[in-house]
């Protein structure tokens, strides 16, 4: 035969969402160009150009999505500046306070998509309203056995392994297993991940009309959280230039004060004068003066500040030796039954067990003990040449023990520029506090707040009973209206565990979530929509590892209100493939309107948040591709709380509506890659992200920032090399903490940083 050369793209090195259906918005393989609302995809191609390793990466692919580092490792990421949903294939993942928890997984990842505003009436409502991440998980071969094995290495201690291979079984049975290891160090001071994760995966097709895939993950992690630099001060942002001094705090007198303590003129600290700084200072009684560290209940931490001097940026408030440990096992079971063209039927199950034990000596304290969470949804697609329709049953479990204390959290105490092992609020004669902190059952010297007060400590359980409803009617060749329905009925008991008299309560709500859309298709391949989405939502922190908790001050009732928070999200667009599919572009803008009741207080907060985003994927060989994504977004909050670091306490951030801390107005990301024959290819991409309110009250600004990445790498049939290196140009940039902690918080991110993959292909 004569040869000839094939120029279309391969499927895995396909980046253009136009290539495969997608099914993550409303349970139906849809055309990308057919789906009302905003949507990226990110290719394996991509995860593996540019190295994702973390949810902060996603900023560097896709617009809105900008993620607060939540103590250096945040669990979910956020979008348009709200924490987003985690699924796995099309169900929850895992449910968190405040979207800080165990590292993200990438081992079992295959793609991601990432779906902007609220889950449709196919998912349901959780109190995640920004947007979804839906991992989609490596399936297994069929047409032959085939893997790989890999090793990275790079600065900074860097030092990860994997191993990944799949095959055929049988004509009719295929699997899939991966696992990767990491030992290594990091940018910051102390710093360590020494993490293992095993995934495994199974598909069989024991006749033509009927699939079941099974996957499971168990993942074990030991590393540090990471908070970053304290006392943060526009100095330090703008000059690296840190405020030194140590507390001068008096020491108690329980014998003489009620609660320890006098003022400067005498008079004894009560109810009445809480929070004041105390009299007479005790001698210094180390480095850190920590014998006399308060929570700033009842008395505020006095401190005597020093000269600011240039902080070595691998610093980090921490004492060494404080770590965070943890496991996270899923299993997922989705069955396909095709009866034909007109009827599909899909049942998704899928468990999740997560244990987390963190301590932190500045102080925080975090266990979950475990959490457990399960879902089982039922879809029944009904495809006509008019009409689809998507419609069944979603059932959930959620089961939760967990323990917090974040009323001791005297961040702004310590200095970090003199001695951090004497970081440790364990040395405190104030220590556990008296009024706040309560004992752990089963853990010999770790405390808690009891969940009445701090909203998160529970020993919970709920139940989920949601009917949906997701249809699409084409109208005409160019129209199509998409209507969709879900009633939740949510059943939660609630045993508070640290309290003596252990308080019980229980409550059961019914919680709404209907979207509506309009498409209409401009060309075969181009169209325009507008997507109305209104639901009801549970609200806030609502425990540590998924739990429930709102209690009212007396400790008697749930507020209702805080699983019935309403979201109102109005979002028109248009998308375009061109080029004979060679280039994708989608447009958007939105308007999203929501309440948040936090369950430690009784702030009620409102968020609006309007913005325009634009994406561009190009790839017209597989030599070249490239994407573009940018977003403008104008979010405002009403009041909330704020720490000051435990110099005084928590304080209302702000007195009127004001912009919401930690959201760049704009965001900025690129990517190309070109490859020669010869196995030889050459990639970089661009982040750069416009002025970030580190605090809600808008005093410290992180500026303008940008980082500019880059690597290269040569693939054979069997080898594969590739350098990447991160901040080519040694920025010197910073991340903002969520906003309650952004007065003392900020995270200095890393500079240069190079590795090196070598992977062996079989």
């Amino acid at each position: 035969m004569e040869q000839f050369k094939v120029q279309d793209v391969p499927i895995e090195k396909q980046i253009l969402p136009t290539s495969r259906p997608f099914s993550s918005v409303f349970g139906t393989d849809d055309n990308i160009v057919d789906v009302p609302r905003n949507v990226t995809i990110i290719s394996r191609q991509q995860l593996s150009d540019i190295s994702i390793a973390s949810v902060l990466d996603f900023s560097k692919l896709t617009s809105s999505s900008y993620t607060t580092t939540n103590f250096g490792a945040p669990a979910n990421p956020s979008i348009r500046g709200q924490t987003a949903d985690l699924f796995i294939n099309g169900v929850r993942g895992r449910i968190t306070s405040n979207g800080n928890g165990l590292p993200l997984d990438f081992n079992a990842v295959e793609s991601v998509n990432i779906v902007k505003g609220p889950a449709t009436a196919v998912q349901g409502t959780s109190m995640y309203v920004g947007g979804f991440v839906d991992l989609v998980t490596k399936r297994p071969y069929f047409d032959a056995t085939k893997g790989s094995v890999s090793i990275t290495v790079g600065t900074y201690s860097q030092k990860e392994w994997t191993l990944d291979v799949g095959g055929p079984i049988a004509k009719d049975v295929a699997y899939r297993f991966s696992y990767s290891g990491q030992d290594s160090k990091g940018y910051s001071r102390d710093f360590y991940n020494k993490n293992h994760s095993i995934y495994g995966a199974l598909t069989f097709r024991p006749s033509k009309g009927y699939e079941i895939f099974l996957n499971a993950t168990a993942a074990f992690y030991r590393y540090t959280e990471n908070w970053g630099i304290n006392r943060v001060t526009q100095d330090l942002i703008d000059n690296g230039r840190y405020l030194t001094g140590v507390n001068s705090n008096p020491a108690p007198n329980f014998a003489l004060y009620p609660f320890g303590y006098v003022d400067a003129k005498g008079v004894p600290i009560s109810f009445g004068n809480i929070n004041t700084v105390g009299g007479t200072a005790a001698p210094i009684s180390d480095p850190q003066n920590s014998k006399w560290v308060t929570s700033g209940f009842p008395s505020g931490n006095r401190v005597i500040f020093g000269p600011t001097v240039e902080i070595n940026r691998h610093s980090r408030l921490l004492k060494p030796g404080d770590h965070s440990t943890g496991r996270e096992l899923n299993a997922q079971a989705i069955q396909t039954l095709t009866v034909g063209p007109a009827l599909k039927v899909v049942n998704n199950s899928f468990i999740s067990y997560t244990a987390r034990n963190t301590l932190s000596s500045y102080y925080y304290s975090e266990i979950i003990d475990p959490s457990w969470f399960a879902e089982n949804r039922t879809e029944i697609i009904f495809t006509q040449p008019k009409w689809t329709l998507n419609t069944g049953l979603d059932l959930r479990y959620q089961r939760t023990k967990a323990y917090d204390d974040y009323f001791f959290e005297p961040a702004n105490v310590w200095d970090i520029t003199k001695d951090t092992s004497y970081v440790n609020v364990y040395n405190s004669v104030n220590f556990p506090n008296p009024f706040t902190s309560l004992p752990i059952p089963g853990w010999p010297n770790r405390y808690a707040t009891d969940g009445v007060q701090n909203g998160d400590t529970n020993d919970s359980h709920g139940t989920t009973v949601g009917p949906f409803a997701q249809g699409t009617w084409k109208i005409s060749e160019a129209a199509s209206f998409v209507l969709g329905g879900r009633l939740d009925h949510f059943d939660a008991y609630v045993r508070e565990p640290l309290l003596p008299t252990h308080p019980t309560a229980s409550i059961a709500v019914w919680i709404p979530n209907y979207n509506s859309s309009l498409i209409y298709k401009l060309t075969p391949t181009s169209s325009v929509y507008v997507t109305y989405n209104k639901s009801k939502n549970t609200s806030g922190a609502v425990g540590n590892g998924g739990g429930i908790t709102g209690w009212n001050a007396a400790g008697t009732k749930l507020f209702k209100e805080n699983f019935l928070q309403p979201s109102e999200l109005i979002e028109a667009g248009t998308k375009y493939a061109l080029m004979q599919n060679k280039v994708f572009l989608s447009f958007a803008v939105f308007d999203q309107k929501r309440t948040f009741k936090s369950t430690s207080s009784t702030i009620i907060q409102s968020f609006h948040s309007k913005g325009f985003e634009a994406e561009l994927n190009y790839q017209p060989s597989k030599h070249l591709y490239g994407t573009l994504s940018y977003s403008a977004i104008d979010a405002k909050s009403s009041p909330g709380f704020q720490s000051d670091g435990g110099v005084g306490q928590f304080y209302a951030s702000t007195s009127k509506e004001g912009r919401v801390s930690g959201l760049p107005r704009n965001l900025f990301n690129g990517l190309v890659s070109y490859s020669l024959d010869n196995g030889l290819s050459f990639n970089a991409n661009i982040l750069v992200t416009s002025p970030i309110n580190n605090n809600s009250a808008g005093t410290l600004v992180i500026p303008t920032q940008y980082q500019l990445d880059a690597g290269v790498a040569y693939n054979t049939k069997t080898w594969g090399l590739r350098l990447s290196v991160s901040n080519l140009t040694d920025e010197k940039n910073w991340a903002p903490p969520n906003a309650v902690y952004g007065n003392a918080s900020i995270l200095p991110l890393a500079g240069t940083q190079a590795q090196l993959n070598l992977k062996y292909r079989f």
